[in-house]
Order: structure tokens, then sequence, then C-alpha cells
């Protein structure tokens, strides 16, 4: 791992949440399931973008908006042809996103299933006091420890990582986290140096 830049995990589930709704076709309420594709609609310069679910039972087809009426100009264009190519990134970390299910106004499945990290860098230095920075997305609202997370991913030894915590090593928006603290969206975790932590010590 490249420790001198921060790093961003984006937590995504083994298995997307579904969408609850009322199935046209089997005339009652089925899961439509995220079909890793988007519709992509251009009228002149303004763009509306969905991505598709499709019922579990029958294979109808439900489209979840994205992005609305939106000025191609003002679209990231590598998010763009991410769209274009149906980018599975996009569609893990879209179809994860619960404010957007709330804005469409989309019933979510309950989310029972283990998860992954996509894990991005970023062209943010590291500040010197820290091993590593990892700003933490988890747009799925997954239930998770700070702790079991970067013991995970980092595949060091729960012990380390408690060590970590104890040693007040283990920091989000400049508190000390505890080692049961959950994860949320946006979270900026640091882990700093055991030598900077005493220098602040005396600095104090």
């Amino acid at each position: 791992m490249n420790r001198n830049l921060r790093k961003l995990w984006l937590i995504v589930p083994d298995q997307l949440p579904a969408v609850i709704r009322r199935c046209p076709k089997c005339k009652e309420k089925t899961e439509f399931q995220n079909s890793g594709k988007f519709r992509v609609n251009a009228n002149g310069k303004l763009l509306d973008i969905w991505l598709i679910y499709r019922c579990s039972h029958c294979d109808t087809s439900w489209n979840m908006t994205i992005i609305e009426r939106a000025n191609k100009e003002n679209i990231n264009k590598t998010e763009y042809e991410g769209f274009l190519s149906n980018s599975p990134r996009l569609a893990a970390g879209y179809g994860s996103d619960r404010e957007l299910f709330i804005k469409n106004k989309a019933e979510i499945a309950e989310i029972k299933t283990g998860y992954h990290i996509l894990e991005t860098g970023t062209v943010e230095p590291v500040d010197e006091t820290a091993y590593m920075e990892i700003q933490i997305k988890n747009p799925s609202g997954l239930k998770l420890r700070a702790d079991a997370l970067l013991a995970g991913e980092l595949k060091v030894s729960r012990s380390q990582i408690k060590k970590w915590f104890d040693g007040g090593l283990v920091i989000s928006g400049q508190e000390v986290l505890s080692p049961g603290a959950k994860v949320v969206d946006g979270m900026f975790i640091q882990i700093k140096k055991e030598e900077a932590i005493r220098q602040e010590s005396l600095d104090v």
C-alpha cells in the first residue's frame, strides 16, 4: 500500500441492495435487482441517466434516476464515460447510495450479506504525523466496527489493531476513536505515528 497518499475506500455489499416495488407484470411486490447497466438519454445538451433494475421473477425493468435534465458539460467526463460503458464501480456506488434510494422513493430490501472494499488512491498527501489516511464511503449504511474494518482490510491482527486504538493512534475528526466505533459514510481516519502522539502529549 502506498502510504504517502490518502486512500479512498468504498464499502460495497457483496450483494447490492434490491428494491422492493410492485411489478406491473407479476401484479405483486417483488425484488428488483441491480442489473449493473445504465441508460443514458441525451436531448440536446441535457442528459438523463438511470440505473436499470430488473424484477427477480419476470425480468421487467425499472429505472432509478441518477441524473435528471443535467447539462452534459457539468458532468465529470470520466464518470460520463463510465455510464456509457456500464462501469461496475459506478453501478456499485450508485446502487449502494441510500440517499439516492430515498430521492427515488424506493423501498430497499434488507441487506443480509458480507461486503468488500473498492480502493482507489487520491492526490491528497498524507500528513507527516500519520502512517496512513483513509477516507471511507459507506453509502449503503452497513453496520461495521472501525477496528474490524481496519483489521480485515489492512491484514493486521486484532491484537495489533487493539494496541493502535488503546494507544490513541487511530484518529477521526481530531478525536481518538474507541475500538467499538461505528463506521459512518464520509468518515476520515488517520493512523498516527507513535512518536507524533508522544510529541503531542509533551506539547500539552
